[in-house]
């Protein structure tokens, strides 16, 4: 994923003979901040089978039946694996400034992350067109305003609320970052070709703004982004409306299908 090159694998040691016991942590912008996490979440595992009166071997031994290993993967292959270090893990409690894993992550998005995405469909007959509008707040709130129709007198926005997703919006700050997005400056004209979609993109991040007409950039930017932005809401959600507007369409264009 371009702009997030690392990833951090976790291992489920309990459930190591499962099929779905490793899952992958995405967004690290760089290898420092992801071994960092994979060593804090591995090292703070380790923690968690300290009880008084174990012996440092059965500590180990808890560990390796019930807790966390994470290794990092980059574009060189594996550059880490947390249980190297097991042996320093089980000398050296980790300090308190270093067990937080969870705050590491978060504090790879900005703060003041604040987006809102405006795509319509093409100018196209009813009952094929629709409309939605995706906006992201700090520090969790999400809202999806979603226009089954041409919006109108007789259309209101379908309104909801939802949790976006942090990785997500970390890999769609990570890839525009890379793309230098921040900086671009977008030539005129803005207009869409006539019938096409249109998107337009408003995000700021650490103090800096992006204002993009996303239908006047080249195709593989304009796929790579609308995708990045639909992600962050979640699937269910968007089979929701796409439901309700199935309805809406029998019940408004009886004939038309969906």
């Amino acid at each position: 994923m371009r702009g997030s090159p690392y990833s951090v694998i976790v291992c489920d040691l309990f459930n190591l003979h499962e099929p779905d016991h490793e899952v992958a942590v995405l967004g690290f912008p760089s290898r420092e901040l992801a071994v960092e996490y994979a060593r804090r979440r591995t090292w703070s595992s380790v923690e968690q089978m300290r009880k008084p009166g174990l012996s440092r071997e059965e500590v180990r031994w808890r560990w390796q039946a019930l807790g966390e290993d994470c290794r990092v993967v980059g574009p060189e292959g594996v550059i880490y694996v947390a249980s190297a270090e097991l042996d320093r893990f089980l000398d050296h409690p980790i300090p308190p400034e270093r067990r937080d894993w969870v705050g590491l992550y978060r504090s790879l998005l900005p703060d003041d992350f604040v987006l809102t995405y405006e795509w319509a469909a093409g100018s196209v007959p009813p009952p094929h067109h629709y409309e939605y509008t995706v906006v992201v707040e700090p520090p969790d709130r999400g809202h999806l305003l979603f226009w089954p129709d041409y919006p109108s007198e007789g259309v209101e926005p379908w309104a909801v609320d939802f949790h976006p997703d942090l990785t997500a919006r970390l890999l769609l700050h990570n890839w525009m970052q890379a793309a230098g997005l921040f900086d671009r400056v977008q030539e005129s004209p803005t207009a869409p070709d006539i019938g096409g979609e249109t998107g337009l993109l408003n995000v700021t991040a650490a103090g800096r703004r992006a204002r993009l007409a996303i239908h006047l950039l080249p195709e593989e930017e304009r796929t790579a982004l609308h995708q990045l932005i639909r992600a962050i809401v979640p699937d269910p959600i968007w089979a929701e409306v796409e439901a309700r507007r199935r309805r809406y369409i029998e019940r408004t264009y009886p004939g038309e299908g969906a």
